[in-house]
């Protein structure tokens, strides 16, 4: 890969970043409150002898709730980091 267009793609990612630098905070703050939110919610339900495997698996498991919130706070790196890379949006 030539260093050009490393840069060029470095340029990209920088620009779409200061583009949606509004949405990209409210995205994540709106997240994050989510992901708190669900583990207050989950830890009171533990501490309550309420959370039965079908819960905990619901909130923690590969499709869990909070797995999807977690993941949804990494995806814009993990898009940022393929244009770098493959140089597609």
């Amino acid at each position: 890969m030539k260093s050009e267009d490393l840069n060029e793609r470095y340029f990209l990612v920088e620009k779409l970043v200061k583009l949606f630098k509004f949405e990209r905070i409210i995205h994540l703050t709106v997240t994050a409150v989510s992901l708190v939110i669900l583990m207050v919610a989950i830890s009171i339900m533990i501490y309550n002898k309420e959370a039965g495997k079908a819960e905990l698996s619901l909130m923690f498991g590969s499709t869990g709730l909070i797995t999807y919130t977690a993941g949804k706070l990494l995806r814009m790196w993990d898009q940022a980091l393929k244009i770098i890379v493959t140089g597609k949006i």
